[in-house]
């Protein structure tokens, strides 16, 4: 196993997704396909009334017969959000499964991005929000599904490098080491802190955490302090930008998306010397309006929430992860994800992450032909029509819920790797 840890330069990616904060309800219709067969899952995370509003995602993939290839968000009261994914065909479809998605990461930019070398054009970043806390299942990870995973980066085929040089690298057009994996935590809870730094640090495995400042500067038990991430921040942990309030922005008219950046980015320079240059969307929702204005407010990079393995040509300002928690924390799933590869596509529509056509007129083009490729949505029976070898258009047979909409897409790729796409559409 190799280790990047040099480089905290930020880079920001997009992502596509947001349930509409006045729709308080729990979105359950998952469905996925195996061929032409779709099934329904899902899933829930509950917030103790003692603790600060759960501000993260969970998410549920499934593999059909290929790889977990779609995820689906269900939103609880309030804040609590849950991805749920179409379990694959070897979960039981009535298997609900979260996954914690939890990620940020400190950057100052006064390291210089060492190149990393290497002829591989992709990597996987994986999400993870809480550790050990397993009344929140939605989001956490037990401590013994977390030694796992990082005794299996240790001792395998994998360089995990941290997050601002993978982004920096990838954006360059350079070449990385073949399955280069980034850590990222949402969320900035204490048991990261507590629990997850110790174990990391021991390891010399670079993270970044995603700190949303209204929740440390609330005082909130369960949240880290600003002292405990100055001191993360200092010994080397990239801090990433989450918003001031973890908000769905693209519920926001622009100028409060705007002030939500700016008072964010106060806060970050009054604490902390420094604003993040990487940015993670909270529950992973935006369109294209946020994505404009989050890069002006100088994020070079930001994370969705959606599947996928990202690539030289991926949107860096909407960037794909895995997420992680209990349900969906186990070896396999860990292993079929952190050796996945991308499918490479282009011409993506709808090309605003918030949908205006509903049921969405979804299509792509494959950058080299995929026969064996299906696609999985998270609700909705699909059609799938092929124009030639590379473009691909998918139909849908009724309109879909409100909230977030996801579609993944796999495919077998060398090595018998899976090459993933996956796609979050917030639905009005």
């Amino acid at each position: 196993m190799a280790v990047e840890t040099k480089g905290h330069s930020a880079i920001l990616t997009s992502m596509r997704a947001r349930p509409s904060r006045s729709l308080q309800r729990l979105l359950v219709g998952v469905s996925f396909a195996v061929g032409l067969t779709f099934g329904a899952t899902t899933g829930f995370a509950q917030v103790a009334s003692d603790q600060a509003p759960a501000t993260e995602d969970a998410v549920q993939e499934t593999p059909a017969a290929a790889p977990a290839a779609d995820e689906v968000k269900a939103e609880t009261p309030e804040a609590d959000v849950v991805e749920t994914e179409a379990p694959s065909s070897e979960t039981p479809a009535t298997e609900a499964t979260e996954t914690t998605a939890q990620d940020a990461a400190p950057v100052d930019g006064s390291e210089e991005v060492v190149a990393a070398g290497g002829d591989a054009t992709s990597a996987v970043v994986f999400m993870y929000h809480r550790f050990g806390e397993g009344e929140y299942p939605s989001t956490n990870i037990t401590m013994e599904q977390f030694a796992a995973h990082v005794k299996e980066l240790t001792s395998g085929p994998y360089t995990v490098m941290g997050v601002p040089q993978i982004v920096s690298t990838l954006a360059d057009g350079a070449g990385l080491p073949d399955r280069t994996i980034g850590i990222t935590v949402d969320d900035a809870y204490r048991s990261v802190y507590e629990k997850a730094w110790p174990v990391l640090r021991e390891n010399d495995l670079p993270f970044t955490v995603f700190v949303s400042t209204e929740q440390l500067d609330s005082g909130y038990a369960n949240y880290m302090t600003w002292d405990m991430v100055r001191e993360l921040s200092k010994a080397g942990v990239t801090i990433g930008g989450h918003s001031q309030n973890h908000a769905h922005l693209p519920d926001f008219d622009i100028d409060r998306v705007k002030a939500e950046l700016a008072n964010s980015a106060a806060r970050f320079e009054e604490e902390l010397g420094y604003v993040p240059e990487i940015f993670a969307y909270p529950y992973g929702e935006a369109n294209n309006e946020v994505i404009a204005a989050v890069k002006e407010a100088g994020y070079r990079a930001a994370f969705g929430q959606q599947s996928g393995a990202m690539h030289t040509s991926s949107d860096f300002m909407y960037l794909p992860r895995f997420a992680l928690n209990e349900h969906y924390g186990a070896m396999d799933r860990f292993n079929l994800a952190a050796n996945s590869l991308p499918l490479v596509v282009s011409d993506v529509t709808p090309s605003d992450y918030t949908l205006t056509r509903n049921p969405p007129a979804f299509g792509f083009t494959l950058a080299e032909p995929a026969p064996s490729m299906n696609c999985y949505p998270s609700e909705g029976t699909p059609t799938m029509s092929r124009l030639g070898e590379e473009r691909v258009e998918i139909r849908l047979d009724a309109p879909v819920s409100s909230g977030r909409w996801r579609i993944n897409c796999t495919a077998m790729g060398s090595e018998s790797r899976w090459q993933w796409f996956g796609m979050l559409y917030t639905v009005p």
